[in-house]
């Protein structure tokens, strides 16, 4: 029989970044203890504790020693809390998961390969037809929760809120040529959302790094630096992703620049945008919450 702790007393175990905006409230607070079982007769709960049954054959690898305690594995988790959470924060869950500083791949919970491969493992259990449609919107290579965001709100398909301007990856390497190494004084840098065919980057310029003139200053350096290579640059601030109609005319003129148009033909649009909108963190400066931080 097998034991383990599971869903989201195992998220809070392996330190997803900004777990409690992906959740909508702060599991730290929470008093009780999930513990998942593989036998109907194990199920008797203790105090504090909520008893979960599995009685179907899962992948290997699923259940994870991690400082001397089985546990589910992150690509378990994302399918127990597939049943939990709605599709939005699912796809947020994600690319948590997946998320990590700029350069440095390694530090990443999990990676889409990952979550792909075991999901494909598990049919017949819950949640997995939902996993299966939000691991298609997941990318590796967030470094924030905001970037997380802000890849939702213009890549996901209208259907989910979106604007639908997919193809784009996360924190994309671009070095910089050798006469501009010395006046950036970096030989490479990350586009937060990088559109390859087209050559197109959109910066999300938070509060938090970028409101001295010093870092101001270097950010237009680095946009010059970047067109000089023939990479165009799109900087969208906080206020800008806030405000509804701003961030619309933000999509609008992003799409036109990649040769696109946003034609949204779904009555769903409206409500689940308002409801990926949500998810924006509110409270402490939105900017702020970055990978560099945990």
């Amino acid at each position: 029989m097998k034991t383990y702790l599971s869903h989201h007393s195992a998220a809070a175990y392996w330190n997803i970044p900004y777990l409690e905006t992906v959740l909508g409230y702060d599991n730290d607070e929470t008093s009780t203890v999930d513990i998942t079982v593989s036998e109907r007769g194990a199920r008797a709960a203790k105090q504090n504790q909520i008893i979960h049954l599995c009685e179907i054959d899962l992948p290997a690898n699923a259940v994870v020693p991690k400082d001397g305690i089985m546990m589910a594995s992150p690509e378990l988790v994302f399918l127990q809390l597939a049943s939990k959470l709605d599709v939005h924060r699912l796809i947020l869950l994600g690319l948590q998961l997946c998320s990590h500083s700029p350069g440095k791949p390694s530090e990443a919970i999990t990676t889409k390969t990952k979550l792909k491969n075991f999901l494909a493992k598990t049919h017949g259990h819950r949640g997995q037809r939902k996993a299966l449609r939000a691991v298609k919107y997941i990318e590796n290579s967030s470094a924030s929760i905001m970037e997380s965001l802000v890849f939702m709100i213009f890549t996901l398909p209208h259907a989910l809120g979106g604007y639908g301007l997919d193809s784009a990856v996360l924190n994309y390497e671009i070095i910089i040529k050798d006469e501009a190494t010395k006046r950036l004084g970096q030989k490479r840098c990350y586009a937060d959302i990088y559109y390859k065919q087209e050559k197109l980057a959109v910066e999300y310029n938070s509060f938090a790094f970028h409101a001295s003139p010093a870092e101001q200053g270097k950010d237009e350096m680095r946009s010059t630096i970047l067109e000089r290579q023939s990479i165009e640059v799109m900087n969208l601030s906080t206020i800008q992703l806030y405000d509804n109609l701003a961030c619309k005319d933000f999509a609008m003129n992003l799409a036109s620049r990649l040769g696109r148009r946003i034609q949204i033909r779904t009555s769903k649009f409206d409500d689940m945008h308002t409801l990926l909108r949500t998810l924006l963190p509110t409270g402490k400066p939105a900017s702020e919450l970055s990978v560099e931080e945990y």
